[in-house]
């Protein structure tokens, strides 16, 4: 007679637990790019009373009586579908109109695997005091470099580093000391080139502007004066107080294969876990051309080919809203006390029956 009080006692833990997910839901409805959970219960665990048998010569067969125990959470999903478009005003807050995250990491010159990286949708982006695009925990947003002329560092259009770096401001010229002996105007951004054709990975500047070797933390100064935009392909630009454009990166766009797979985190963060799939990257329209490889690879190297991401675009000056909905929610809420309440309904009339059980002898 105490199955159907364990039955109830399971029947309480899962919906407590759904409880626990709704409540998350709503707290997190007005959180930028929060993807609600959706509980899924099962069956537990049965005990025959009596199998099923075939049917022979003379009797047909027959079949299992089997009693259950409850219920169990199967699964806790993520709904993953984009949220709206969320205006904040803010030209460096970036929506992702479509499919992908952004890539954040620590600070790194070398190689990236994309693996390493953490994933975000939510694009609260800005400039810090060294020049990195950052977001709003410090985290560098990851991107691909311009590549310049070997002997001047101009840029060459259409032409990119295809290694994965933070986002940063470009180098910048600096003075001789004598503005008329200067051969390239003080405060031009300078552009890295490749140094090595055979690893693609190791990049460097003119050895000498002006009369000085180029220092490569030495970046665009006057960064309060400078205003960034980014286009709907996540290139992005920066305008001077004396109206110059310049071209700082464009912003790497991560995809998995099954997004529900991803680990979730604390402030909005992803991990691309074992079954999400291994992380690829491309840009928004393809801006860095066709058949371009990870780190300046060939099509005869072990990187993977970076690709447009399909429809998705960038959009500036907002962020992803929540996806939470609480109309669904609220309906789930009541549903859920509704089950819970029933359950402790189970376990009293259990109660009563064991009560009446032991006082059938008085």
């Amino acid at each position: 007679m105490t199955g159907s009080m364990y039955a109830a006692i399971a029947g309480l833990q899962t919906h407590m637990q759904k409880m626990n997910v709704i409540g998350n839901n709503i707290a997190n409805a007005n959180t930028y790019g929060f993807k609600p959970g959706i509980t899924s219960f099962s069956e537990s665990m049965y005990t025959s009373i009596s199998n099923s048998t075939a049917g022979g010569a003379q009797y047909g067969g027959t079949n299992a009586s089997q009693i259950g125990y409850g219920s169990k959470v199967s699964s806790i999903d993520l709904n993953m579908t984009g949220g709206t478009y969320a205006m904040t005003g803010v030209p460096s807050h970036l929506y992702l109109n479509g499919n992908g995250f952004f890539l954040v990491g620590q600070k790194s010159d070398g190689v990236t695997d994309p693996n390493d990286l953490t994933l975000k949708r939510v694009g609260n982006f800005s400039l810090d005091s060294d020049g990195y695009l950052v977001d709003a925990k410090g985290n560098c947003v990851y991107g691909f470099m311009p590549l310049g002329e070997e002997d001047t560092g101009a840029i060459i259009e259409g032409e990119w580093d295809t290694t994965l770096r933070p986002i940063r401001l470009p180098v910048s010229a600096q003075s001789s000391g004598d503005p008329t002996k200067d051969t390239i105007p003080e405060g031009t951004p300078l552009y890295p080139h490749l140094t090595d054709q055979d690893d693609g990975t190791a990049i460097g500047y003119p050895t000498d502007v002006n009369g000085n070797p180029v220092d490569s933390e030495n970046r665009i100064d006057n960064v309060n004066g400078l205003n960034m935009s980014v286009d709907n392909n996540g290139v992005v630009t920066l305008t001077t107080q004396d109206n110059k454009s310049i071209t700082v990166g464009v912003i790497a766009i991560g995809s998995v294969i099954n997004p529900n797979g991803l680990t979730k985190e604390s402030d909005g963060y992803y991990k691309a876990g074992n079954n999400a799939g291994d992380v690829t990257v491309g840009t928004c329209g393809q801006v860095i051309g066709e058949n371009k490889y990870l780190n300046n690879d060939d099509a005869n190297g072990d990187n993977q080919l970076l690709t447009g991401v399909g429809p998705t675009q960038i959009l500036s000056g907002g962020l992803e809203a929540s996806k939470t909905d609480i109309a669904t929610e609220f309906a789930d809420l009541i549903t859920t006390q509704r089950g819970f309440q029933a359950n402790t309904k189970i376990i009293t009339v259990t109660d009563e029956m064991l009560s009446d059980l032991v006082s059938m002898k008085r």
